[in-house]
């Protein structure tokens, strides 16, 4: 594979996918540090599910103000 081997690769994904979650839940209201769980296999599954369905917090502060 390389010189380099497939470690570049693995960090360039994970930066891929991890940072537009970490903005979305710091948006969303949620703690940014949910996004990690995309560096897990089947993380961004359960990521996805947990911002489709999941109340936002953000929101709910919008409405009661």
């Amino acid at each position: 594979m390389g010189e380099f081997g497939i470690l570049p690769w693995l960090i360039a994904s994970a930066i891929f996918f991890v940072v537009p979650f970490w903005r979305i839940f710091g948006r969303a209201g949620f703690k940014p540090a949910f996004s990690l769980l995309a560096l897990i296999p089947g993380g961004i599954l359960v990521l996805l599910w947990v911002v489709a369905f999941a109340k936002w917090p953000a929101f709910t502060e919008e409405q009661n103000e």
